[in-house]
C-alpha cells in the first residue's frame, strides 16, 4: 500500500500536485474555488485534509477524512467561498491519503473464505493470528508452502495493487520493503493481501475482476522471510496504517468455515 503526505501552499491562481492515480485541484467558482479530487484508482480512496484558509470558507468542513469513490472524476471535496472581496485570498493545505474507506467500520465477519491454495493440497499454518515469531499485534496467517507452490483467490474482489519487482530475501524487519505482493478490493470494503509472491509471479493484473478459487500467483520467499511461505492478511487500510481482521475458513471438503490455528495442517478438499 502506499502513503503519500504533502504539503501545498499557493495563492489562488497556482495549482494542485499529482500524484500515481488520484488528483487534488481546484476550479474557480462563481464566489471563490471548488476543491475537486479525480481518483482513477479501483478502489475508494481516503483523503485527510487540513485546510489553512485566509479570506475563505470551507463548506464542508476542515481537517477531516473524505472518502473519493473508485474511478471517480470531478469529485467534489469542498466549496470555498470568499468572505470580503476587497481583501487577499490564500490557500494552503496539508494532505493524506491512501486506499480505502479511512472511516469503515463494519464487514461482513460471517464470510467464508476459501483456503488460498489448490483444490486436493493441503499445507501447514506456520503462524497464526497474533504469532510469536513476527505476527504480534497483527491478525496474519502464513501458510509454509514451496517456491512457486499455487496461489488461489480467497474470496471475489478487484486487483488494486501488485509488486513482483522484487528478489531479495533475509530475516531483517529492513527487508519488508521488498516485499512481493497481491492485493485484492473486497465488496465489504475490507482488503486482501497475499504476500512474499516470488519476483514476476503475479497471474492477474491491476483492475482484474477475480472469482473465489481462481488462480492468481505463484508462492515465494521474498522481502521479510525466514522461508518460503505464503503471508495472508485481511484488512482494512485507515490512512497511515491497517488493522487486521480475523476471518474464517472452509476446510476439508468445505462443509464447515472455522478460525485457523497455528501449527496446524489444512486441507482444501472443495
Amino acid at each position: 500500500m502506499r502513503y503519500f503526505t504533502f504539503l501545498l501552499f499557493f495563492i489562488f491562481c497556482n495549482t494542485l500536485v499529482a500524484q500515481d492515480n488520484f488528483e487534488l485541484y481546484y476550479e474557480e467558482a462563481e464566489n471563490g474555488f471548488r476543491i475537486l479530487a479525480d481518483n482513477n484508482e479501483f478502489c475508494p480512496v481516503s483523503a485527510k485534509i487540513d485546510f489553512r484558509l485566509e479570506n475563505l470558507n470551507s463548506s464542508n468542513g476542515n481537517n477531516k477524512v473524505f472518502v473519493i469513490p473508485a474511478k471517480t472524476k470531478k469529485y467534489l471535496i469542498t466549496d470555498l467561498s470568499v468572505v470580503d472581496r476587497k481583501k487577499a485570498m490564500k490557500l494552503g493545505f496539508s494532505t493524506s491519503y491512501n486506499y480505502g474507506n479511512h472511516n469503515l467500520d463494519t464487514y461482513d465477519k460471517n464470510f467464508k473464505y476459501y483456503l488460498p491454495f489448490g483444490k486436493g493440497k493441503s499445507y501447514w499454518l506456520s503462524q497464526g493470528y497474533n504469532g510469536s515469531t513476527s505476527h504480534q499485534n497483527e491478525n496474519a496467517l502464513d501458510f509454509k508452502m514451496d517456491m512457486g507452490t499455487k496461489i488461489y483467490a480467497a474470496r471475489d474482489g478487484i486487483v488494486v495493487d501488485i509488486e513482483e519487482s522484487f528478489s531479495k530475501s533475509c530475516t531483517n524487519p529492513e527487508c519488508a520493503k521488498s516485499n512481493n505482493y497481491i492485493v485484492v478490493y473486497h465488496s465489504d470494503g475490507t482488503f486482501a493481501e497475499y504476500t512474499h509472491i516470488r519476483k514476476n509471479g503475479a497471474e492477474v493484473e491491476v483492475g482484474d475482476k477475480i472469482k473465489i478459487g481462481q488462480f492468481i500467483g505463484y508462492s515465494g520467499n521474498v522481502g521479510w522471510a525466514t522461508g518460503p511461505h505464503l503471508h495472508f492478511i485481511v484488512f482494512y487500510q485507515r490512512i497511515k496504517d491497517r488493522e487486521t481482521l480475523k476471518t474464517k475458513f472452509l476446510i476439508d471438503n468445505g462443509k464447515k468455515a472455522i478460525e485457523l490455528v497455528e501449527k496446524e495442517k489444512y486441507q482444501r478438499q472443495y
